[in-house]
Order: structure tokens, then sequence, then C-alpha cells
């Protein structure tokens, strides 16, 4: 390599670093945007961007591989690192749907690696704005600049973070044992991304399996958050919004109610109650579900759950509890209990 060449376009790069990286910003505020609003639910571990290091650039250069002609087409990068594997192709249709991508320079790691290799996966497009995107008075200064867009999981990422960082430590072959240590390790990983995807999607059907019964009135699911949140709404389906303030002390106390099911503690539910949080517009999931164990049986729950640091009661329950013949005041005072 012309080590003048390398210089002239380091130094042409100093010049305009600043502006790729503002290019890598606004690519990525564009993606961002998209994203939330097209896939709200996808969960992303990390957004970054950056332009290229300079001394970086320089040491890519000195490779035997570029030339006078050669492009650089990640001095603008963008990377997108999400929880679950499965997600990636979502954020893979919305780039090429949102750029001009550049397909020649673009890699989809997974088939580079084949089915007989592993090793780092993830997504690599480079792109530059379209026509329509370029017209606007705020990018018009990034006409013909390209970024490149990673985008791969949370495990795939740590894989390549920790070998690209012992990389530039170590230059030349590996002993052989440890580069099947490497090797096994990138296999364990890639298990492990795989095992991952398989574990969100089971959860996914069990908590819509839960949603579907309830709405059936199938009510035989144990109690747990995402159990007793469907069933209240469906319960109470007048009341909105429903929050839960606490639920791990809701579902403890429950536990230590004895309560194990959501038939359990629908059971529970008298009639006349149903109709009170419908008038009194009760918001507070928390509230509404202890007040239908104190009002089934006062005396176990404030024997077994009842927090005795938890000294006052206010008005509007303690009125509650005498409508619907709950020996309130005897409880008050064993308990000390004082009304607010």
């Amino acid at each position: 390599m012309n080590e003048q060449y390398v210089e002239e376009r380091i130094e042409q790069y100093s010049n305009t670093r600043i502006l790729y990286e503002d290019f890598a910003g606004q690519v990525l505020t564009i993606l961002k945007a998209i994203i939330k609003q097209e896939y709200p639910d996808i969960k992303i571990a990390s957004y970054s961007k950056r332009a290229k290091e300079v001394e970086s650039l320089r040491k890519k250069l000195r490779k035997d591989k570029y030339n006078e002609n050669s492009e650089i087409t990640d001095l603008a990068g963008v990377r997108i690192i999400t929880y679950s594997k499965k997600d990636i192709p979502f954020i893979a249709a919305i780039i090429e749907k949102s750029f001009d991508v550049d397909i020649q320079n673009s890699v989809d790691k997974t088939l580079v690696l084949g089915n007989d290799k592993v090793g780092y996966r993830g997504d690599h497009f480079v792109v530059s704005f379209c026509e329509d995107r370029v017209r606007l008075p705020e990018n018009k200064k990034f006409k013909g600049l390209k970024c490149e867009i990673q985008v791969t999981s949370l495990i795939a990422h740590t894989w390549s973070e920790i070998t690209h960082e012992k990389g530039y430590k170590f230059e030349g072959e590996l002993p052989e044992d440890l580069e099947r240590r490497k090797n096994l390790l990138a296999g364990m990983l890639e298990l492990a991304d795989l095992e991952m995807d398989a574990y969100v999607e089971s959860f996914d059907k069990y908590v819509s399996k839960i949603e579907q019964e309830i709405e059936k009135g199938c009510l035989k699911s144990p109690i747990n958050s995402k159990s007793l949140e469907r069933y209240m709404a469906w319960k109470f389906p007048n009341i909105s919004p429903q929050v839960f303030r606490d639920v791990d002390l809701i579902l403890n106390e429950l536990k230590l109610f004895g309560l194990s099911t959501i038939k359990e503690l629908n059971e529970l539910v008298r009639s006349e109650y149903e109709k009170e949080i419908q008038e009194a517009e009760w918001r507070s999931l928390d509230g509404m579900i202890r007040n239908i164990l104190i009002i089934d049986n006062a005396n176990q729950y404030f024997t077994k759950v009842w927090n005795p640091s938890m000294n006052q009661m206010n008005k509007k329950n303690y009125e509650l509890y005498q409508r619907f013949d709950v020996d309130i005041d005897r409880i008050c005072k064993e308990h000390n209990i004082c009304i607010v």
C-alpha cells in the first residue's frame, strides 16, 4: 500500500469525520423511531453509533486487500443489539425499506459461515439515504455517504466483542487447544442463542394461552402476575385504567391467604362486591384484590396476611368493610389500626 496515499486518505477523513458522526446519528434516529412505531414489543438491548476512529482507518487502509480504488463503507456505523435473535429479521426488513441498501457490500454473517462453521453471526447492511430523504434540508449534507448498520443478538455481540478485543492483542495462529476451545465456545453461544429464542417463543405461547383461557371463562390457571392481570380485566371490564401498585406484594398476600389458582380467587368474589367496584370506580388492583380477601374472611386475612407495620386504614376501606358486615371495629382494636 502506498503510504502517501494512506496519509492523504487519513487527512481527508480527519477533516470530515464529524460529518460521518452526524450521519450515523441521523441514521440511528430514523431507525429508533421506525422500530418503536412498527414493533413496540421488540426489546432492544442497546443502540450505538460511531464514526470510525482515525487510527482504525489507518490500520485498515494498510491491509493488502485495500488499494487506491477501494471504497471504505463503514466510516459511519450504527449497531443494534437485540435480546432475541428472532427479532433481527424484523429490523432487517425496516432497514431494507427505509434506506438504499448497497447489496454488494452488505453481508449476512450467518450465510458467510455456512452450516459447518461457528462464529459471529449477524446482519451487516451498508446503506445510504434515498433521494426523498436527501431532499430534506437537514439531510442534504449526507448525500453520497454510506453507513454500515450491524444488527445482532446480545449473545452474538458478546462473542464478537471478546474475540475482537483479544484479536487486537494477538497476531498469528492460536495453539491448537485454544483454537478448539474458541470454536467450542462459539458453538455453545450459538446454541444458547437458539435456546433463548425457543424459550421466548414458549413463554409467549404460555402467556397467550392464559389470556385465551381466561377470556373464555376457564380459570384453572395458577396465580401469577399475568393471569391475575388478565383475570381482573375480565372480571371488571368497565374499570379502566387498572393499575398494580406492587404486584409482588399482592401475589405474596394471595399465597399467604392460601390461594393458588385464579378459580379459587374467583370463588371468593361476591356479586355485591362486583357492583360496589363498578359504582365506586376503584382503580388499584392491589386494593380491589385485598378487599376481596378481607370481605371473604377478615379474621384469616388479618391473622395470616396483614403486616403489623401497616397500622393505618383509610376511611373508604373502613366504610366498605362495615357495609359488608366485617367486624372491622374489633379487628382495628385487636391490631392497633387507626382510621385515617
